[in-house]
């Protein structure tokens, strides 16, 4: 009843601060008294009343029009009292006090500001993506891929997010399928969040292995290069011995020799653009991704740096490579035999015979048929295993054999 006579004398003066009580945010409670003696409530940064209590900042303008239209004008702040002290009382108007607080319409809230400087947390997921990828930005720019990494990963994520959904679809159809067929009465809500499951799994794998993209085409691109570096190394070597300078050495293995002409036609690039040729050579073979082209053409802007002999110094770091990669290929030839025993035991005979094997005692000991569902099974799991032979006999090929 007092909220009522104190209502009937002034109505709603203010709001009381809310707060919190074990992480529960209180409502404000309204604060009653008359028009005439309102208490005054403190004023908090970016409020009305904060706004309201702060005096109207008193300006000067530039009195001369031409300097005024030809220049920025300037301003300058002054105190509310020297520019009462300044100007006459009837060139400032009074404009009414506005009150201390309003309250808001019932059933309505304030609009909750962002604080400045606050990042969203999609921004802190993609700066911590970013971050785990350092060489990211490197690649990008090495292999002319548009955008910086933010807009790449949001690319590949946007992908990700097509591919999983399209996967989860599918598996709760087919899921949906196969349960109606089993007579299930209500398959609907199982198949979504089966498919829900598969989606986001499907994407967490899409997401990172599209973000591996240009790690792959980098070691592409440097398997190409391995191919024919020593081709072309070679090839220079015998025009440097007729007498051909360097750069004109360089120049006509620029063609011919597939990916690692393309890294010598940079070079010839940044020095027909003004670039000394040491410091060419250290730009491009910084950036290549194949080690015996970064080892060649590095010891060869030494050489340069140093005034000492160009041929002699590529013919020994040729020569060096040449011996790795022998002993490479005989490392490969001993892992090719012991894959291949294995691929011989668990691709082909364990299946074959296994399967031979189960038929005939399935007609003895009545532990389980083998009838279609089985040799499906069979079929793909014989399947699974030439895939992942393969796949080992792929890796485990030598950088440089194509």
């Amino acid at each position: 009843m007092a909220g009522d006579q104190d209502k009937q004398d002034g109505g709603i003066v203010g709001f009381t601060k809310p707060r919190r009580f074990l992480g529960i945010k209180l409502r404000s409670k309204p604060i009653y008294g008359s028009a005439k003696q309102q208490v005054p409530q403190p004023a908090y940064p970016g409020s009305a009343a904060a706004s309201a209590s702060k005096p109207a900042p008193q300006f000067r303008q530039a009195d001369d029009l031409t300097t005024a239209a030809t220049q920025p004008v300037q301003r300058q702040y002054q105190p509310a009292q020297a520019a009462q002290q300044q100007a006459p009382p009837a060139q400032v108007p009074q404009q009414p006090a506005a009150p201390a607080s309003q309250p808001a319409p019932q059933g309505q809230h304030a609009p909750k500001a962002r604080p400045p400087g606050k990042v969203s947390r999609f921004q802190i997921y993609l700066d911590k993506t970013v971050a785990k990828h350092k060489e990211l930005e490197v690649l990008l720019r090495n292999q002319f891929i548009a955008g910086g990494p933010q807009r790449f990963v949001k690319r590949m994520m946007v992908y990700a997010v097509i591919l999983a959904v399209i996967v989860g679809a599918v598996a709760a159809f087919l899921l949906d399928s196969l349960l109606v067929q089993r007579g299930v009465v209500s398959p609907i809500m199982p198949s979504l969040l089966i498919g829900a499951v598969v989606a986001f799994g499907c994407y967490q794998f899409a997401f990172r292995q599209f973000l591996l993209f240009p790690y792959a085409k980098a070691r592409a691109e440097g398997r190409q290069v391995e191919a024919g570096i020593l081709f072309a190394a070679r090839d220079m070597i015998i025009s440097l011995r007729s007498g051909i300078p360097l750069f004109n050495a360089m120049m006509s293995v620029s063609s011919g020799y597939g990916a690692a002409s393309r890294e010598f036609e940079k070079i010839i690039s940044l020095i027909q653009l003004g670039t000394p040729m040491d410091q060419a050579i250290d730009e491009v073979s910084r950036q290549s991704s194949s080690m015996a082209f970064k080892r060649i053409m590095l010891q060869a802007s030494v050489s340069i740096k140093e005034g000492a002999d160009v041929v002699s110094a590529l013919e020994e770091v040729v020569e060096q490579v040449m011996q790795e990669r022998v002993i490479e290929l005989r490392r490969y030839g001993q892992r090719l035999n012991a894959i291949s025993m294995f691929y011989m035991l668990f691709g082909i005979i364990f299946p074959s015979m296994g399967i031979a094997v189960l038929t005939i005692l399935t007609t003895f000991i009545s532990i389980f048929t083998v009838n279609t569902d089985f040799l499906v099974l069979i079929l793909a799991f014989i399947g699974i295993m030439q895939l992942i032979f393969l796949n080992i006999m792929r890796k485990s090929r030598p950088i440089f054999a194509m």
